[in-house]
């Protein structure tokens, strides 16, 4: 294994990864990159053979994203104060919620008997919502939907609140000029950035993407960087790798190939929900080592 330099490799090839919601208060540049380095340096020490060296940046965007509870709980963690100190839900954010959730469960199995007033843990719902959560959960496990809707909030607020939206781009775009990094690794919501700055021409230095927990294939908010029904488009001049867990919820337990001719898949095994989510579960595969050398000798 190569010598390292604040928890990073010294030398080799040069990543920007962008990271997915509720990532902590105390979750900076500095921190998010720490981390995924050392299970990044793990991962490759585990395959000597594939002489694969890699340093990665994680900018952290978390300072320009709206205040919401999601935004200093990690995924899976305490659902206490669940949506209490939010921003209302109106109109537009339930019809989006509605609609991401119907991914996995259609209205033609809710029960459409009244519910006003319902709560999921401390906060307030509507009761369309509350309806749809319970048939969720019906069909994938109690409980699940809770740390769903943590994600779906969270996708709303980049989708479409524009302002949030480009200064997240702008934090990442940042990072690309500064490493002058060729592949990028997206987690969860990250994704969801970094196709929306490859759609609108600006990363055009990357060549590499690896896309890990992607929502991508599913999420009702590619209405926002993509039109609902057509199929994703791989940039010109970039290799595009997908990694899926079966068992991951976030990403409908699917990959991205169907949708996105051009997109390689890979399954993983990351154990389940929601650990299956995990960032760091998805960093440790030895599908990663390969695309990693791969880069490196393009």
């Amino acid at each position: 294994m190569q010598k390292t330099v604040n928890g990073g490799s010294m030398g080799g090839l040069k990543i920007v990864g962008v990271h997915g919601i509720k990532q902590g208060s105390d979750a900076t540049t500095a921190g998010l990159s720490a981390s995924w380095q050392a299970t990044i340096d793990e991962t490759l020490a585990a395959a000597p053979e594939s002489g694969a060296g890699a340093v990665i940046t994680v900018p952290s965007y978390q300072a320009v994203f709206p205040r919401t509870p999601t935004r200093y709980v990690r995924l899976g963690g305490s659902e206490t104060g669940f949506l209490s100190e939010g921003r209302a839900i109106d109109e537009e954010e339930e019809a989006f919620i509605l609609q991401a959730l119907a991914a996995y469960a259609p209205s033609t199995v809710e029960d459409e008997s009244p519910e006003a007033g319902l709560t999921l843990g401390d906060g307030h719902l509507t009761p369309r919502i509350v309806r749809r959560v319970q048939a969720v959960d019906r069909k994938i496990g109690k409980g699940v939907t809770g740390r769903l809707l943590w994600f779906v909030r969270e996708a709303h607020a980049y989708l479409r609140k524009e302002e949030t939206a480009v200064a997240v781009r702008a934090a990442v775009a940042e990072a690309l000029a500064d490493t002058g990094a060729h592949m990028v690794i997206a987690h969860s919501l990250g994704s969801v950035v970094v196709y929306d700055m490859l759609s609108r021409g600006e990363a055009p230095g990357v060549t590499m993407l690896v896309t890990c927990g992607s929502p991508l294939g599913w999420l009702a908010g590619r209405k926002g960087i993509h039109s609902g029904g057509e199929r994703l488009t791989v940039p010109v001049g970039v290799k595009w790798a997908n990694l899926y867990a079966s068992k991951d919820f976030v990403t409908g337990c699917v990959g991205l190939s169907q949708l996105a001719p051009g997109v390689t898949d890979i399954e993983v095994n990351n154990g389940t929900f929601p650990p299956a989510h995990d960032v760091h579960r998805y960093l440790d595969k030895p599908a990663l080592v390969e695309l990693i050398a791969k880069a490196g000798t393009a």
